[in-house]
């Protein structure tokens, strides 16, 4: 795996219409809130085919509440390399504060750096109800939600066709709230959900046909009782620039989640901190999870460090971490894992385990960890070691010290230290 993941009424088209002063980014229909502070409009079909322009402009504080709208971006691709940051070019966007619903609504980018929506700058709300957006071409996501922007949706389906089309991206600073999502991704990296700020999602139907369901890029991601289905490089990709004072964060509560290929989990070059309790999971790799160095950083220095924190939890599947990369699994109470952690190409990675009460750990074959720690005594707490294996540890590490460097049965095998 690693080394191989390297992404109403008929249309009317009309001039630039502003409502207020000319400041700011252009659009076919702008609203600035320095010279009017509401606005409500419905029933209207819009289109924009300039390059650097948008079809909506919501800026300056106005409160806008738009019903039944059509907003179709069909050319006019940016020439501005931060038009992910600004929202320039975007089909819709909404900034400086502004607060907008929308309502029953389509929302349309066939271009080039055209998202179809960003909410941009602290304070800048987007409400969305029941709607459709829509991406095309590569490089725009859907919804976009950066620099203290937020964004929340409910009941609105979300559709993108090609590469690098993410269906929700969370910018630094962008918050981004969904409920009763509906949608598909086609393209090559193109996850449902990327994060560099922070994303919730609950109760959506949603898959991604070539990539993951949610890449997380220094950001956080919860997800709680959604059904997801991806269909390449893992279930979830978590990377990034190491030095990023952000570690990734992504929490599973109660999903139905499906992975067609690769891991469930595949981390390199970043840190990051995962946490799952209650999901269904079927997947056709035999690996669970991979912490790795990848295509990304600096040679050498880009392996993962990841926290997998598993409560009420059944897994299946082998994990494997490489000599420049570590993790620390915490087995919580009602957690259980079958599966092979790490083979003797990769002994010295370094690979933290710690059982607690109630849960069990069932491996096959040989198993290198740096170090087990168990919360029960150490006799029940080796009766929760299940299978015909030889689990080795490091003698040296600290956390080993209640075993003394001595070889112990199990309840299927044998810890043994490694000599």
């Amino acid at each position: 795996m690693c080394n191989k993941v390297l992404a109403l009424i008929g249309l009317i088209s009309f001039p630039m219409a502003v409502i207020g002063q000319e400041t700011g980014y252009r659009a076919t229909y702008k609203v600035d809130g320095a010279v009017i502070s509401e606005e409500n409009r419905s029933n209207v079909s819009l289109e924009n085919v300039e390059m650097n322009s948008s079809v909506v402009y919501a800026t300056n504080g106005v409160n806008l509440i738009l019903t039944r709208m059509r907003m179709n971006k069909t050319a006019g691709a940016s020439t501005d390399d931060d038009y992910r940051k600004t929202g320039h070019n975007a089909a819709f966007l909404v900034d400086g504060g502004s607060k907008v619903t929308l309502e029953y609504s389509d929302v349309n980018s066939h271009v080039l750096h055209a998202d179809g929506i960003t909410v941009v700058g602290n304070g800048t709300e987007l409400d969305v109800v029941e709607g459709n957006v829509t991406c095309s071409r590569s490089e725009s996501a859907a919804v976009n939600a950066v620099g203290g922007g937020k964004a929340k949706f409910e009941k609105t389906v979300v559709n993108t066709y090609s590469s690098q089309n993410p269906s929700f991206l969370a910018g630094p600073g962008g918050v981004i709230e969904v409920n009763q999502i509906s949608g598909q991704n086609s393209g090559q990296a193109s996850p449902m959900f990327f994060s560099q700020g922070d994303i919730t999602a609950q109760n959506c139907r949603m898959s991604s046909s070539k990539w993951s369901m949610g890449s997380v890029d220094g950001g956080k991601m919860t997800l709680t009782n959604n059904t997801l289905k991806s269909g390449g490089v893992s279930g979830f990709l978590l990377y990034g620039p190491k030095d990023r004072s952000e570690n990734g964060e992504l929490n599973l509560n109660k999903n139905t989640l499906t992975v067609g290929d690769g891991p469930l989990f595949l981390v390199t070059n970043t840190s990051a901190a995962i946490s799952m309790e209650g999901n269904k999971i079927t997947y056709g790799s035999k690996d669970l999870m991979i912490v790795c160095s990848d295509d990304w950083g600096v040679k050498g220095k880009n392996g993962g460090d990841a926290v997998l924190t598993v409560g009420k939890q059944a897994l299946k599947g082998n994990i494997k971490v490489d000599s420049i990369s570590s993790l620390q699994l915490n087995l919580n109470k009602g957690a259980k894992l079958t599966g092979h952690i790490n083979d003797a190409e990769n002994r010295c990675a370094k690979v933290k385990v710690v059982i607690g009460a109630g849960s069990k750990w069932t491996a096959k074959g040989d198993n290198y960890i740096t170090s087990i720690k168990f919360e029960q005594p150490l006799q029940k707490g080796l009766k929760q070691l299940k299978g015909k294996h030889v689990i080795y540890y490091d003698p040296a590490d600290p956390d080993n010290k209640a075993l003394e460097g001595k070889e112990y049965k199990t309840g299927g095998g044998v810890l043994r230290p490694l000599k």
